[in-house]
């Protein structure tokens, strides 16, 4: 049950360069990586606007976008800081090597162009050094491009005689 005043985000607007000269202000929502995945919550900006988002399922919220406009103020997605681990593959070997094993160890990850984010775990980082890739530990958004190939977050499937869960 929703409360009638309170606005429903059923669509992204766009960015704020896009709406211009309509926007006169910003407001933020504040979100992490897995508030942004999710299809529907309830949220409340820096300026107190609170707002129901009920998205398409599949569909996610990325940094910067546009969810609602009120008297010529846009309220903006803003990726929260978040505890996570910078991948800096120099070559194409190394991007290899970490893809491969943040997608073996099943850690979530976001593609950017010269780096891979993954939230921070030390053994993760220790296997990545330890095939030479270069890591830092880092507070700042879990931004980037995401591969979903597998939404659900525990996945079943057989190969020929032997169950992988």
């Amino acid at each position: 049950m929703t409360t009638p005043d309170v606005p429903v985000v059923a669509a992204v607007l766009g960015k704020v360069a896009q709406l211009a000269p309509s926007v006169e202000g910003v407001d933020e929502v504040e979100l992490t990586a897995a508030e942004r995945e999710r299809a529907h919550l309830r949220v409340r900006s820096r300026s107190n606007r609170e707002l129901i988002i009920s998205l398409p399922r599949g569909e996610e919220l990325h940094d910067g976008d546009v969810v609602h406009v009120d008297d010529g103020v846009a309220v903006v997605v803003v990726a929260a800081p978040e505890d996570v681990l910078e991948v800096s593959p120099r070559t194409t070997r190394e991007w290899a090597l970490a893809a491969y094993q943040l997608g073996n160890l099943h850690r979530p990850a976001r593609f950017l162009e010269d780096a891979i984010l993954t939230p921070y775990d030390r053994s993760t980082a220790e296997v990545l050094r330890g095939l030479g890739v270069a890591t830092r530990r880092a507070t700042r958004g879990f931004v980037g491009e995401r591969c979903t190939a597998f939404t659900d977050h525990q996945h079943s499937h057989h190969h020929g005689d032997e169950r992988h869960d």
